[in-house]
């Protein structure tokens, strides 16, 4: 009986054991856990943010060099001449009233209209559905070079949309009287005072507003072209 009875008061304890609750975080304990969380997400998030923004950034630089690629093989079907520089009536989009047609005659070629919009630029654009109902200021983000009369490879072919100077038009200008006043200059959109232009060659340039003017004033100055226009998207007008 006694063995019984020992046996049970130990049982009895091990359940109250059991019933017993662990203690819980006290208020200071876990405000350091609330803090070191804080500090690991003011540490972690701008890396995050940072390595998107260089995604987008390459997504630019592979769009660009597609359509790139997709337009001077357009041109070489047509004599080396860019689809602004042969007539509608031959195909291209010379004296075409929509401007898209500057791509859109191209699409055999460029294939995704997704190509034409800059990942960065998807809050105020999209991709069209399809290459009919496209629209350049809608669902393009990229301007051409409108003064690029070859397939000659240090020209400018296409390229981020948010240059500014040159009369702030849709089609920035500057000609060889301005010497070196080239006013050309990126804004603060997409790529932040930085873009990406697609080249004669293939090549993509990620560059600042100096290169940008330079590389404008070497065009002129080569003797290729008397003036430099950069035709930007728009819709119909």
């Amino acid at each position: 009986m006694a063995l019984i009875r020992f046996r049970a008061k130990r049982v009895r304890a091990i359940i109250m054991k059991c019933k017993q609750r662990e203690p819980a975080f006290t208020l200071i304990e876990l405000l350091v856990v609330i803090a070191i969380i804080a500090l690991l997400a003011s540490l972690l998030l701008p890396v995050l943010a940072q390595g998107r923004i260089r995604a987008k950034d390459i997504g630019c630089v592979n769009n660009l060099k597609e359509l790139d690629l997709g337009i001077l093989m357009w041109a070489r079907d047509q004599g080396d001449k860019y689809p602004w520089n042969v007539d509608v009536s031959l195909g291209g989009a010379q004296g075409s009233l929509d401007w898209t047609d500057n791509f859109r005659v191209c699409s055999n070629e460029v294939v995704s209209t997704k190509l034409l919009v800059c990942p960065r630029d998807v809050v105020t654009k999209q991709a069209a559905t399809n290459w009919t109902a496209m629209r350049g200021d809608v669902n393009v983000s990229y301007l051409f070079c409108k003064s690029s009369t070859q397939a000659r490879t240090l020209d400018i072919v296409a390229g981020d949309g948010n240059v500014i100077g040159g009369g702030g038009g849709l089609d920035a200008y500057w000609n060889v009287f301005l010497g070196t006043s080239i006013d050309a200059a990126w804004d603060k959109n997409l790529h932040v005072f930085k873009g990406d232009l697609a080249m004669g060659d293939g090549s993509v340039k990620k560059i600042k507003t100096p290169d940008l003017r330079e590389l404008i004033s070497t065009l002129l100055a080569s003797g290729t072209m008397t003036n430099v226009v950069l035709s930007k998207p728009r819709g119909i007008f």
